[in-house]
């Protein structure tokens, strides 16, 4: 019984964490099934690394916009 409720609650996020990950890189210009893949391996840890990523993407075009083209 300990069994079957480990293996149901893995594979239930399995099912939760996957498309999570692959939605959450998708919306910032990531292939779906790639994340998808790796939140199928790492269903708990590929969330974070998703959020992570498209953090990172979002403060360095946000520097980018910032900066002001040289004066001449």
């Amino acid at each position: 019984m300990f069994l079957l409720r480990i293996l149901l609650i893995f594979g239930v996020s399995l099912l939760v964490f996957a498309p999570i990950t692959g939605y959450i890189a998708y919306n910032y210009g990531r292939s779906f099934w790639r994340w998808f893949g790796l939140g199928l391996l790492l269903p708990f840890v590929s969330v974070f690394i998703a959020l992570f990523m498209a953090m990172r993407d979002r403060r360095a075009e946000d520097q980018a916009a910032n900066q002001s083209p040289p004066r001449r």
